[in-house]
């Protein structure tokens, strides 16, 4: 004879089959905490890249515009304005303004409208960038080599340094030999 307790129908759910499936949920949970972090910080690369896209067009529109204090082409050869040669530390200050300001005065000489110019870029730069610095030289028939840096917390290494022969790929992300760690690097040749 089978006893009643025995015919009975099991129903329901057993508190094993609740902890596997809040475990199986909880697991679930971490991997797209973890996915929301990776997209973050993609998405705050893929603006850094747009940012620097722009920064890139609107100092070559500047230097177009202003052909005569042009780098090396120009009357001002090697002494151009448009050329900035100041090391990363060097930049942790915000950038000098211009002694004439030319949104309120006429600039009919091109090295005085090349300095306000250069002052309102680099102002942008910074403004742009966390702790954003440029570095460029070159001249118009060689092309300008422009090298960005910026402060990227998420970023804890040490850049890779520039060298002589480096491929493509490399050169489009190397930095300087004096940076700190977490300082983000990308260059630019440009001819305007």
């Amino acid at each position: 004879m089978i006893s009643n307790h025995m015919r009975r129908h099991q129903s329901g759910i057993t508190l094993i089959e609740v902890l596997v499936s809040v475990l199986i949920l909880g697991l679930a949970m971490i991997s797209l905490a973890g996915l929301q972090s990776y997209t973050v910080k993609y998405q705050l690369g893929s603006a850094n890249r747009a940012v620097l896209s722009m920064l890139v067009g609107d100092y070559a529109e500047r230097v177009r515009a202003n052909l005569t204090a042009a780098p090396g082409d120009g009357a001002a050869g090697d002494q151009s304005k448009y050329l900035y040669a100041v090391a990363w530390s060097d930049q942790a200050d915000a950038p000098v303004e211009a002694d004439v300001d030319c949104a309120a005065t006429v600039c009919t000489d091109a090295n005085t409208l090349a300095e306000w110019d250069m002052a309102n870029w680099r102002q942008r730069v910074r403004d742009e960038l966390p702790r954003g610095s440029v570095h460029i030289a070159g001249t118009m028939r060689d092309g300008l080599t422009m090298t960005f840096m910026w402060q990227d917390n998420d970023f804890g290494s040490k850049s890779p340094v520039c060298a002589a022969n480096q491929n493509p790929v490399d050169a489009r992300q190397c930095c300087p030999a004096d940076l700190p760690k977490g300082v983000r690097c990308a260059n630019f040749v440009i001819v305007p």
